[in-house]
């Protein structure tokens, strides 16, 4: 069963705030939007995996999606880590289309496609790495390993795989999605021995929910000027700024749509770029809306946490 879900990554949704709040000539658009492709492309191909071990019985497994621990000054991160009471298994997921080739020797994988080709890193190497953070991290607190099996999984049906110079790990450690439930039965048929209890197997997973750390904030990164961030309510239909509250709902001058909620986005929109916290005065300044009441009724309506009271509450992300 799966005990830790994945959540759309931080960085996808600050990447996508940006694009929505900066000028179409900002600078910056390029480079955020070549990084939002990258980024959901990988959890493209997370989801797609999602598919294949859900066939695997979900009484065998306590499954982890995207994990990240923290491990001295640095973290690991596991895209699919698969506890039982006999053996682990670590998967790393690549969504590439293309024509692969793994050159072991070198510890690299050349990409050819669409008439490109690009040099990335072993991926075999990357989640042996992994394997090694975890086993020092399961180390730490003294806790036995585990018999470890480790996968690179290729989920996109459009990548065709090579392996030149026939090298037994990439054969053995590499496989297309549509594979890995053989390779778990392989697994399962290797590791008869019970090495967890179940009672230890839990233990062990409510300590690695409980150190999971996300991600956090690349926005400094961009070394965008505040000022460049656009406020106002967006058109959910038309995508232009900027709406105006009328009654109890938005009114888009440029197409005449209506919506009640539109204000939504934009405050989150604002925990993303400005601040994790938000007062009366600073969502009138952000939505342009001039009424304090109107600002006083939308913070109601929103499921906001807040400390403070009356014109002193400053409102957060719940």
């Amino acid at each position: 069963m799966i005990v830790k879900r994945r959540t759309i990554p931080l960085k996808i949704l600050i990447n996508e705030a940006l694009l929505r709040r900066l000028p179409p000539n900002h600078p910056k658009r390029q480079e955020i939007l070549q990084d939002l492709l990258i980024r959901r492309a990988g959890l493209k191909g997370e989801q797609d995996l999602d598919y294949y071990i859900s066939l695997l019985d979900e009484n065998d497994f306590y499954i982890f999606q995207d994990l990240r621990i923290p491990l001295g000054k640095n973290h690991f991160q596991i895209d699919f880590l698969l506890l039982s009471t006999k053996f682990a298994l670590l998967i790393e997921n690549k969504n590439m289309p293309g024509i692969i080739e793994f050159d072991p020797d070198f510890n690299q994988v050349i990409r050819r496609y669409n008439e490109k080709e690009e040099v990335y890193d072993d991926p075999v190497l990357q989640v042996k790495r992994q394997l090694y953070q975890l086993k020092n991290w399961l180390n730490q607190h003294r806790i036995s390993s585990p018999p470890f099996e480790f996968l690179v999984t290729y989920s996109n049906q459009g990548t065709f795989l090579q392996n030149p110079t026939k090298n037994k790990e990439i054969y053995e450690r590499v496989c297309k999605g549509g594979k890995l439930v053989m390779k778990v039965e392989e697994y399962q048929t290797l590791h008869q021995k019970e090495f967890l209890s179940v009672k230890e197997l839990k233990k062990l997973t409510r300590l690695l929910i409980k150190s999971h750390e996300p991600e956090g904030s690349h926005l400094h990164l961009y070394n965008i000027s505040p000022s460049d961030i656009i406020p106002g309510v967006l058109c959910p239909d038309c995508n232009q700024f900027h709406m105006e509250r009328f009654s109890k709902s938005w009114h888009c001058p440029s197409c005449g749509a209506d919506s009640s909620n539109a204000h939504e986005q934009a405050v989150q929109d604002y925990f993303l770029l400005v601040s994790p916290t938000i007062t009366n005065k600073q969502l009138r300044s952000f939505l342009l809306l001039p009424s304090q009441k109107k600002a006083s009724y939308l913070l109601s309506k929103m499921d906001l946490q807040f400390t403070g009271i009356t014109k002193n509450r400053i409102y957060f992300n719940a």
